[in-house]
């Protein structure tokens, strides 16, 4: 159903949260989620050697 006034900010996100439970119910576990982090891990090594600067988040969202 439609949300005609919000109130707050806390009731947006009190209505964000429960679409999100609501909408999770429908999401399938990947066969291989254990092994997420080695992934992750392994990309990082790949791509470390081609960024030859850090770039600060905080600068680069500016």
């Amino acid at each position: 159903r439609n949300v005609k006034r919000w109130r707050d900010a806390q009731m947006a996100l009190r209505w964000t949260a429960a679409g999100m439970l609501e909408a999770g119910k429908g999401f399938r576990r990947l066969k291989a989620y254990k092994q997420l982090p080695d992934l992750k891990a392994a990309l990082d090594k790949h791509r470390a050697p081609e960024t030859d600067a850090q770039v600060d988040p905080v600068a680069q969202a500016a």
